[in-house]
């Protein structure tokens, strides 16, 4: 049977009961009732408040990250800073120190992190944010300026393609707690699929993965991930690196290891609605995006009974005729369907 905390008029009145002798009913018995019920009470509070740091779904920031400490190999993740290539011009024999910053029209700066003798004409380096986070981030096109003039160098640096990526905020508070709970439910088995899921989240950026055994034959493994906070969910070539060589020292040695992207396979919905109003269609569309995040998984079959269900749940909608897609909708192995937008009839 769960402890019930009293309340404090209750503590008050149980005080007042205890001073209620009649050498002290003529004295300030109600005064040091009150005061001795609030304090009782706070002391109440402050067990209730213990409590819930004993377990990570209710616990604080602070206790949260010392539970993550104890039980992950990766505690909250750290903020990466975005990083990327920049071409300038100079003359022969300039020197481009390290560390020299570089400054965007919107106030962002960043960093040389490789110093280098130019060459006379078009040269290029690497930078990364001063500061990390995704606010570094930036397409390709983007011009810098030093914030010192350099002698024999150009007064305009431009990002190079693919731009400035990579740029990740810290991990929040509430996905800490859903890797910290995850890991009382999952178990560590040296090497199954969750093992591998486990391992990819733990990698900062990545927010979903999945696991396929043998999906290239005995003895391999396929492990596909997804960067839903980013710009480009779908990870590149770089970021998948990254993963690789996280988990390729925690993986059994037998396993074949391969980091893989998803395939995204847009559904587009073809519907009429009624009433159809900007409010509604605002509704239906966040019902949908919704239902993909919940059962549109790696290679998952989104079915139509679900979509009608999930459009009819939109507040303020009373009737719909949904055109396409007319049947349930299968993704492939390495396929994730994603939302691909609504397009509404009249």
């Amino acid at each position: 049977m769960p402890f019930e905390t009293p309340s404090l008029p209750v503590l008050i009145k149980r005080t007042q009961s205890d001073l209620a002798s009649d050498s002290l009913r003529q004295s300030d018995a109600q005064v040091l009732a009150r005061t001795l019920g609030g304090a009782a009470f706070g002391l109440y509070g402050y067990l209730d408040w213990i409590a819930e740091q004993i377990l990570p779904d209710k616990a604080d920031e602070a206790t949260l990250e010392r539970i993550a400490a104890l039980r992950l190999n990766q505690p909250r993740k750290a903020a990466q800073s975005a990083r990327g290539s920049v071409s300038f011009t100079a003359t022969a024999g300039a020197v481009l120190d390290i560390d020299t910053l570089l400054q965007s029209s919107d106030g962002r700066t960043y960093k040389v992190t490789a110093a280098s003798t130019t060459s006379n004409g078009l040269n290029s380096t690497t930078i990364a944010a001063l500061d990390a986070g995704s606010l570094g981030n930036a397409d390709a096109g983007m011009t810098l300026i030093p914030v010192q003039p350099i002698q024999g160098i150009g007064g305009v640096f431009t990002v190079l393609a693919p731009g400035l990526t990579g740029g990740v905020a810290r991990e929040s508070v509430e996905s800490l707690r859903s890797r910290v709970i995850r890991s009382y439910r999952i178990i560590p088995h040296g090497g199954s699929a969750q093992d591998y899921e486990t391992w990819a989240l733990e990698c900062p950026g990545i927010t979903r993965a999945w696991c396929r055994g043998s999906y290239l034959g005995p003895g391999t493994v396929g492990l596909f991930v997804m960067r839903d906070d980013d710009p480009q969910p779908v990870p590149d070539a770089t970021q998948l690196a990254l993963v690789q060589a996280y988990i390729e020292p925690l993986r059994p040695v037998t396993a074949e290891l391969h980091v893989l992207a998803p395939v995204q396979l847009p559904v587009t919905y073809r519907l009429r609605l009624t009433p159809d109003t900007s409010a509604v269609r605002a509704a239906v569309e966040a019902q949908l995006r919704d239902l993909h995040n919940r059962e549109a998984g790696l290679g998952d079959t989104l079915l139509l009974t679900h979509i009608a269900e999930a459009i009819s749940s939109a507040t303020g909608e009373s009737d719909h005729k949904l055109v396409a897609p007319a049947a349930d909708v299968t993704a492939g192995s390495n396929q994730l369907l994603t939302f691909g937008g609504c397009v509404w009839l009249q």
